[in-house]
């Protein structure tokens, strides 16, 4: 048999034309060393970026970053509920604004009408409230004294009032004289009249 020549049904050995390997002329590839292991470090600091983002925006919404002229949607005024999430004072679900914001939960507001929401603790504080109405709104949920309050159309059977006033820069009752029936919300920080009557439900 000629050199180099194999016999019928046997395979080359390796290095010879025809054995299984890279083509001729063409280099084996390096295998590559810690891929996997630089993917899960990617991951993990994506998802540790991820975390602090959410930690700064679900603080910033928070109450505990509020301020006093902030808004917030209070869905509950019991203990133990959720956090009120601070929202645009514009925005429909904004039902009560800081009046106040006191470095202490045992602090008292400057006042009887201002609702409150208080953290006690190492990062203890206490946020006097006032309902965020603008004049001619009507509202429900003023009388149940748990429920938070909501704007509705004056037609609504569910409402109980309606702000035909609101006197900001003034504190003082006097401001709603002329109007019968009427209950008049007064906040000395900042100072601010509510007048507050009946409304015409159509009913």
């Amino acid at each position: 048999m000629p050199p180099g020549q194999v016999p019928p049904g046997q395979l080359p050995p390796p290095g010879q034309p025809g054995a299984f390997g890279p083509p001729p002329g063409i280099p084996e590839q390096p295998k590559k060393k810690g891929k996997g292991r630089l993917i899960g470090i990617l991951i993990a600091a994506v998802v540790v970026i991820a975390a602090v983002v959410f930690g700064v925006v679900n603080f910033t919404n928070s109450a505990a970053s509020a301020v006093a002229g902030d808004c917030l949607n209070v869905k509950e005024f019991k203990n133990n509920t959720e956090e009120p999430a601070k929202v645009d004072c514009n925005a429909p679900e904004a039902n009560v604004k800081i009046g106040v914001k006191l470095d202490n939960s045992s602090d008292k507001c400057p006042g009887e009408f201002y609702d409150t929401y208080s953290v006690s603790g190492k990062r203890s504080y206490k946020l006097c409230l006032m309902i965020n109405a603008k004049q001619g709104e009507c509202w429900s949920n003023l009388d149940t004294g748990t429920d938070g309050y909501q704007r509705v159309p004056c037609t609504d059977p569910k409402a109980d009032g309606k702000f035909v006033k609101v006197v900001p820069g003034t504190a003082d009752e006097k401001a709603c004289d002329g109007i019968d029936p009427v209950k008049a919300l007064v906040y000395a920080q900042p100072p601010t009249t509510l007048c507050l009557t009946k409304p015409d439900t159509g009913a």
